[in-house]
């Protein structure tokens, strides 16, 4: 290959990395480039076999803006003090991960148990008749808001039953963030870079 050609096929890759990285920041987008343009070029000048080598460890420079676009998304939603950009993160990636699917999914499970216990905890006040725990004659038991209060219980809580549905909400609520958090970091970890 010609030397003179090496700064156009540079400029072509970087054009193509730029494409891919249309979703960031355009100072972002900007900065990446100029980064890898600039590598691109020393190892140029180390001659074309240096030049192949460098493209060949970076990859084709889609699958090298994906590794880009996904490093931004995670990091961007673990700076986040709300989990649900995290959340959509993990479920984006769960595409290509069994793993990220599975946390996904628990981490969504583990928000719906807070919206569970938030309504208990709300609605006790408000109807307590239907909320609560109670213990049946055989020895069943019932729990959470029911329409129907089940005849002959014992309501075993009263009004502790709010607390208790704020704390488990809680523990919930952390459980599914760590959750999100820890899947997060591997995520970012395992990025070629």
């Amino acid at each position: 290959m010609p030397h003179d050609e090496t700064p156009t096929e540079i400029d072509h890759y970087v054009r193509k990395l730029l494409w891919g990285l249309q979703s960031l920041p355009h100072e972002d987008r900007l900065s990446i480039a100029a980064e890898i343009h600039s590598h691109l070029t020393d190892c140029a000048a180390d001659g074309s076999d240096a030049l192949e080598r460098a493209r060949a460890r970076l990859g084709a420079p889609h699958m090298l803006a994906a590794r880009y676009v996904e490093e931004y998304a995670l990091s961007g939603a673990l700076a986040r003090i709300a989990p649900g950009h995290l959340l959509l993160a993990v479920i984006d990636r769960g595409s290509r991960s069994v793993g990220a699917a599975l946390a996904g999914f628990g981490a969504a499970m583990s928000y719906l148990f807070v919206l569970a216990f938030a309504v208990i905890a709300i609605a006790k006040p408000i109807v307590p008749q239907n909320v609560g725990l109670w213990k049946e004659r055989g020895g069943a038991l019932t729990a959470g808001l029911v329409a129907n209060r089940p005849s002959g219980a014992d309501e075993l809580l009263g009004l502790w039953i709010v607390p208790l549905a704020i704390g488990a909400a809680l523990a919930c609520y952390l459980f599914g963030t760590q959750v999100l958090r820890s899947v997060a970091r591997r995520r970012l970890a395992a990025i070629p870079r």
